[in-house]
């Protein structure tokens, strides 16, 4: 970062207020979701757990749609307060799709309140009380859409903004992409964060039946979490074509310089998720009886996955640019001649379908292990229930630095080629600063999930047999 910009700036702090309201809306987008299945599986199983899953997290959600809506106030106050001539342009375009993103708030936050305040009137009524459920996640994702239109303009929009059309704005090159993929982000994340709380559960709770509910949310969370993250490279794949077939010096910029190692460690991050769930499955088959005969595959997965994680840390240069010269140490690293295709993409390709290979089938044997055993549940190793705490904070880090990349990508536009950044604060923001804003964003999101958790599920929290 520039000497003479001061630490505290314009874009620093739509950076934070930007990345929280990010946070919170992939949570209360997503966490519904995986509430109403919960609900519906309960109904047409039996299994009370499945609504009490529901029931709580719920809980959760209600009070974080608040925070959600506060931060997203401020976004806009700081956007329209320090970004004038920006925030003009894409509410002038955009008029139509910001009138109907305000009208869709008051009906999803509507549907919310309705959903959650009923749970007990309808309890008689399950199939209305999921469709109410149904209707507020329709109106979320339509919600998420809208907003994705005007954030992908801006990265790739369309030839002449000023005078394309409202769809042509919207359903430019990147939209389809950037909506898959923080679709299934979203679900994988909500997944995670449910298996958070059901390890705060799990350690605060006294009674037996409780942990042993806790042991099997957390469970239910991180499988949610663990297939979304599965499915998520596919839809990044789509979504990075979209941006190189619309610019290749997007591309240069994302994959060979300045931005190129962002990606590296992105690939650290994903690959200690990986690594973290494979763990967590090996510690809890123990407590399946007759789950130990499966373990020695549990190895060589988790071997499998390490190799492919190493084959990932290996970069193509280890210059931060295309435009970088060797000085000092650096001069002295280098990759064997032979070994130089490790650090090419079709490697790295590769290995991130190992990882991810193997990793379902980890997921398969611990299905068959459930199936064919019996669960102790409430049993399970501490470290399992410290994995389940980590998983989130990977997640939540993964998404404000990678969200931070897409932002960066437009470089010192921004509308990529339409409007530039006269603002001294137009530069490629370098790893180190960048990570640490993320890690501090990290911080704020959870010193604030940790207050709704406590009002949500401790504050007169009734225990109560599932």
């Amino acid at each position: 970062m520039p000497p003479d910009i001061p630490l505290i700036n314009d874009r620093l702090i739509i950076w934070v207020v930007a990345e929280l309201h990010l946070l919170f809306a992939a949570f209360v987008l997503g966490a519904p979701i995986f509430i109403v299945v919960c609900e519906y599986l309960g109904l047409r199983s039996g299994d009370a757990r499945y609504e009490r899953l529901a029931r709580e997290t719920m809980k959760i959600v209600a009070i974080s749609y608040s925070i959600t809506a506060l931060f997203g106030g401020a976004m806009t106050f700081v956007l329209v307060g320090k970004y004038q001539e920006l925030s003009n342009f894409l509410f002038q375009r955009f008029y139509p799709v910001f009138g109907l993103y305000a009208i869709l708030l008051l009906v999803e936050s509507s549907l919310m309140y309705v959903y959650w305040y009923t749970w007990d009137a309808l309890a008689q009524r399950k199939s209305l009380h999921i469709s109410i459920g149904v209707a507020l996640n329709v109106v979320g994702t339509v919600v998420m859409v809208l907003m994705n239109g005007v954030g992908s303009f801006m990265l790739t929009p369309p030839d002449s903004p000023t005078t394309a059309s409202l769809w042509q704005l919207i359903n430019n090159a990147t939209w389809t992409g950037l909506n898959l993929h923080r679709f299934i982000a979203n679900i994988s994340f909500g997944g995670f964060m449910v298996a958070l709380f059901a390890a705060l559960m799990f350690f605060t709770s006294k009674a037996e039946r409780d942990r042993a509910f806790y042991d099997w949310m957390g469970y239910i969370g991180n499988f949610i979490g663990v297939a979304g993250l599965i499915a998520l490279p596919v839809a990044g794949y789509i979504y990075t074509r979209e941006i190189f077939a619309y610019n290749a010096q997007i591309s240069t910029l994302l994959m060979a310089d300045k931005l190129a190692w962002f990606f590296v460690i992105q690939g650290v991050l994903v690959g200690l998720l990986l690594l973290g769930a494979i763990y967590y499955m090996w510690l809890s088959i123990r407590r399946i009886e007759g789950g130990v005969r499966f373990q020695t595959y549990f190895r060589g997965a988790f071997w499998i996955a390490l190799i492919g994680f190493a084959v990932w840390l290996i970069p193509q240069s280890f210059l931060p640019s295309l435009t970088s010269r060797p000085v000092g140490p650096i001069t002295e690293v280098v990759i064997p001649e032979k070994m130089i295709f490790l650090g090419l993409m079709p490697a790295k390709g590769l290995a991130v379908s190992a990882m991810v290979v193997v990793t379902a089938f980890v997921y398969f044997l611990y299905r068959q292990a459930i199936a064919t055993g019996k669960m102790a549940w409430g049993q399970i190793d501490v470290k399992a229930q410290l994995v389940l705490a980590f998983l989130p904070s990977l997640s939540v880090f993964t998404m404000a630095l990678m969200g931070s990349v897409r932002e960066m990508a437009r470089g010192q536009w921004h509308i990529f080629q339409f409007m530039p950044d006269n603002t001294p604060y137009s530069f490629i923001t370098p790893l180190g600063y960048a990570a640490a804003v993320s890690g501090i964003v990290t911080i704020i999101f959870f010193a604030l999930m940790f207050a709704i958790f406590w009002l949500g599920f401790r504050v007169g929290h009734q225990e109560e047999a599932p």
